[in-house]
């Protein structure tokens, strides 16, 4: 979701489940896919992410048409655009916690503001996210071999002790060994979590004290220890086997011989990168917006946030913006103007001679200051034709192309205080289309389903329909007929 504040800034919001992300990203997907929750909680937790973008970019306000003729994804604006990054980090944006549902659904919400976006004269603009992560899977098993091999000597080493008669007591079968519980407690630790990466278990902690009752040295026998180490063996053959199918080059007896803090050169990286088709443009639609909350809030680190009183309480104010100026008066409000000289014709043929248009806006223009370099694309830097100057209404044709380019006041920027008007509560509120604000939720069959069927399944109420339990951050959406409306996505506190 993405909206303006009141000063042209873009604020955005979206939803990731990212654990889902990287899995399905993974090289080994399909190796992972047989693994428990557990096992990809923790391959999505050594997935450590290398490189976080958002950029933006020109697109076109139609979208293109797909072969079917439907709606596809937004068009790039020219060969010549440029990507403009927003934030470099995901640290540079704000963890949300919101409510679309009754239960968890692993889904993170991330909110940041692109403060760039107001200082664009005009278009329509497109967001994308690029990750660049390591791929978890490979270390995840990694250190997962290397503490059951740790182990498993420790196991080894364990039982040759118990060979020895001054240890071991044949008749009683009980050892004479004095074992901390710290350390068999943490022999069971390590084999009961790696068993739990191959088979989901109720209770972990019940697990781990029945399986330290087999080593532990007041209750061990020799048998009982024998069987640790086998299922030890079980479950250490269970990640051998998961590392020979990777097709990698790496194989177990390389892992054990690494030292602890030692990578894989063959550990691969994933790269995600997803177009929102979400867009916004820069213009305000008739040169007016309204605004809710009376221009509270904060300008940049998101979507804005108001508690439910706020929202019950909002009244909308219509404000308008500074009539646009014509073509010349675009122009000459730079410090372009023209100068239409006859032309002498020798032949029967038009002389078409042309100037360069940057002439007027390169860094060499020292009069105008360059100051339209940055505001125009390559494709406008074309040559006018000064045969067709003949005329205001063909100069103002001649120049319509960079009109778009050249709007001397942004979108919902703060407008003088002569040109703000206010529209009356009781016209405000009693037009056609009332004012409503909307709650997206998720519907109750998906809540306990996948994130990903939670996502399909949102849909936007009215705020009258929903009831939510106090304490919790819902999204919601402003809406005012065919208004364009100022921080349209917020955030409500529900206290």
């Amino acid at each position: 979701m993405i909206t303006k504040d009141t000063s042209g800034n873009a604020d955005f919001i979206f939803g990731v489940d990212m654990d889902r992300m990287l899995i399905d990203n993974s090289a080994y997907s399909d190796l992972i896919a047989n693994m428990t929750d557990t096992a990809k909680r923790q391959v999505a937790a050594n997935s450590e992410i290398l490189s976080f973008n958002i950029t933006r970019r020109q697109v076109k306000k139609e979208l293109s048409r797909n072969s079917l003729g439907g709606n596809s994804m937004p068009e790039v604006f020219s060969n010549e655009t440029i990507d403009s990054q927003v934030l470099g980090s995901v640290d540079e944006m704000s963890e949300i916690p919101l409510t679309v549902s009754n239960e968890t659904s692993g889904i993170k919400y991330l909110s940041a503001s692109d403060l760039g976006l107001s200082k664009q004269t005009a278009g329509t603009y497109q967001y994308e996210l690029s990750i660049s992560l390591i791929d978890g899977f490979i270390p995840t098993v990694d250190k997962l071999l290397k503490k059951l091999y740790r182990t498993s000597k420790e196991v080894s080493i364990y039982l040759s002790m118990l060979e020895e008669p001054r240890n071991y007591e044949p008749n009683r079968k009980k050892s004479k060994l004095s074992v901390s519980s710290a350390k068999t407690d943490e022999m069971s630790k390590i084999y009961v979590d790696a068993l739990s990466y191959f088979q989901n278990l109720k209770d972990t902690n019940k697990e781990y004290k029945r399986t330290a009752t087999l080593i532990a040295s007041n209750m061990a026998t020799k048998e009982s220890i024998g069987v640790f180490q086998d299922r030890l063996n079980t479950v250490i053959s269970k990640a051998e086997s998961l590392i020979s199918k990777t097709g990698t080059g790496v194989s177990p007896s390389s892992v054990a011989n690494q030292s602890a803090n030692s990578g894989f050169s063959s550990t691969s990286t994933v790269e995600i990168k997803q177009c929102f088709n979400n867009t916004i443009s820069v213009e305000c639609e008739d040169d007016k917006y309204v605004d809710y909350f009376k221009r509270k809030g904060k300008i940049g680190g998101g979507l804005n946030v108001y508690s439910s009183t706020e929202v019950k309480n909002s009244v909308p104010e219509t404000i308008y913006l500074e009539t646009p100026l014509t073509s010349l008066e675009m122009l000459e409000s730079r410090g372009v103007t023209f100068s239409i000289n006859s032309i002498i014709e020798t032949t029967g043929t038009p002389i078409q001679e042309t100037v360069s248009s940057a002439k007027y806006i390169d860094s060499s223009a020292v009069s105008v200051g360059g100051l339209l370099k940055d505001d125009l694309s390559p494709i406008d830097l074309s040559t006018i034709a000064k045969g067709s100057l003949v005329s205001t209404i063909d100069i103002n044709a001649a120049v319509s192309s960079m009109v778009p380019k050249l709007s001397s006041v942004n979108s919902f920027q703060a407008p003088v205080d002569k040109i703000t008007k206010v529209m009356p509560k009781e016209i405000t509120t009693s037009v056609a289309t009332m004012p409503q604000t909307m709650v997206l939720v998720a519907s109750k069959t998906s809540a306990t389903k996948s994130s990903e069927s939670m996502l399909k399944s949102l849909e936007w109420k009215s705020i009258e329909e929903v009831s939510s339990r106090k304490g919790v951050t819902v999204l919601c959406r402003q809406e005012d007929g065919s208004a364009e409306v100022a921080n349209a996505y917020f955030l409500m506190e529900i206290k």
